[in-house]
């Protein structure tokens, strides 16, 4: 199944970019060691409303070789919310978080956690949704069949209902974790983390360039700020970018 859904994507990007002259040129120039015009090429892309998680991965290539790791932990970010498996992404990323100031360990989860996170993070929002929608079709077609003829579908009907309602909740969960949850990356070279959204506050910790970050609430232009290892507090939003 992993395998078809790689083949699906790989086909969709085929299909979008590899006749899109911008893309092309872009790789050419990514090629050619000729990362800024292959940057302004890949953007240009992104400004006619197109995207794919190759194109962003590309877009964090050019910014990793010029060493401009904000950019570059922001854009394969950006590429694993479209793509969780794309593994030049992945471990691009991981190679990126190696080169930044901060690293934060991520406080530890029970198995169950990690199994289920792992689960809905196997693949995005859509596919788990139209692997939904596929099992209820198939769903109404047993009951019309049951309705049609003698075939006894009882514990085909059943398997498939608990099948419906285990999608339904990995679906339900994939898409809370994609659009309850709004993240950022650190763009400042330094940022000092306050106790309250105010200058006069108290001095927490301080953030550096390409640091990940969950926001939690905003007042004005503070935004309240929750780190991987727990740690909260405030920093004004220009200081980072959204990744969604």
């Amino acid at each position: 199944m992993k395998q078809l859904t790689f083949i699906f994507l790989i086909l969709f990007c085929l299909q979008t970019f590899a006749k899109n002259p911008l893309f092309l040129q872009g790789n050419e120039e990514y090629t050619k060691g000729n990362y800024s015009n292959a940057t302004s090429l890949y953007d240009s892309i992104i400004l006619n409303n197109l995207e794919s998680s190759e194109l962003y991965y590309n877009l964090g290539n050019c910014y990793y070789q010029t060493q401009d790791w904000a950019n570059a932990i922001w854009y394969y970010e950006k590429s694993l919310k479209l793509n969780p498996n794309n593994e030049g992404a992945i471990h691009n990323l991981q190679l990126t978080n190696l080169r930044i100031i901060d690293r934060i360990e991520a406080l530890p989860k029970l198995f169950y956690k990690r199994w289920w996170e792992n689960l809905i993070g196997m693949y995005t929002t859509k596919i788990w949704q139209t692997l939904l929608i596929f099992c209820v079709w198939i769903v109404l077609i047993i009951q019309l069949l049951n309705r049609l003829t003698n075939y006894q579908t009882k514990y085909l009907l059943a398997s498939f209902n608990t099948l419906v309602l285990i999608l339904f909740c990995i679906t339900y969960s994939s898409f809370q974790k994609s659009h309850s949850k709004s993240q950022a990356i650190i763009f400042a070279s330094s940022v000092i983390v306050n106790s309250a959204p105010t200058d006069n506050s108290t001095n927490l910790f301080s953030l550096h360039s390409g640091a990940k970050i969950e926001i939690i609430d905003q007042i004005g232009n503070w935004i309240n700020i929750k780190l991987a290892n727990g740690n909260i507090g405030w920093i004004k939003e220009s200081n980072c970018k959204h990744l969604n």
